[in-house]
C-alpha cells in the first residue's frame, strides 16, 4: 500500500532510451543510467530484444516503438545517430518531446550529456 501511495504522490517521468542497433549491447547500462537518474526507462532493446530476433516483421516492432515514444515524457538518445535513430528522434521532436543526447564512448565507466550539435553520425561500412 505504501508503494502505491508513493507512486501516486510522485510519479516518475518515463524516458524513451534510444540507441542504434550498433549499441544494442549497452542496453542494460543505458537502462540502469536512466534509473539512476530518477526516471523510469523504456528501453526498446530490453522490450523487443533485437527486433524479437526477427520472428515478426520489423515494421510491427517499429510501430510499437513509435507508440512508446508517444507515451513517454522524454527521449534520451545514447551514442551516434543511425538512420533509424534519426527517424525516431524526428518522431519525438514532432510530438514535442524533450530530447537529450548522451555520449557513451566511455561506457561502461560513464555517460556524458552533450548538446545536439555534438552528436555524431554512424558511419556505414
Amino acid at each position: 500500500m505504501e508503494q502505491a501511495e508513493r507512486t501516486l504522490r510522485r510519479p516518475k517521468q518515463l524516458v524513451y532510451a534510444a540507441c542504434s542497433n550498433r549499441n544494442f549491447h549497452w542496453r542494460l547500462h543505458l537502462t540502469r543510467y536512466v534509473l539512476d537518474e530518477g526516471r523510469v526507462p523504456i528501453t526498446p532493446f530490453m522490450l523487443f530484444d533485437y527486433y524479437l530476433l526477427h520472428t515478426v516483421p520489423k515494421e510491427l516492432v517499429r510501430e510499437a516503438m513509435n507508440n512508446l515514444i508517444a507515451r513517454c515524457d522524454e527521449m534520451w538518445v545514447f551514442g551516434n545517430l543511425s538512420l533509424g535513430l534519426r527517424v525516431q528522434v524526428g518522431i519525438g521532436k514532432r510530438m514535442r518531446k524533450p530530447v537529450r543526447y548522451f555520449d557513451i564512448s566511455d561506457l561502461p565507466d560513464r555517460v556524458v550529456s552533450i548538446p545536439e550539435a555534438m552528436v555524431g553520425e554512424e558511419r556505414h561500412e
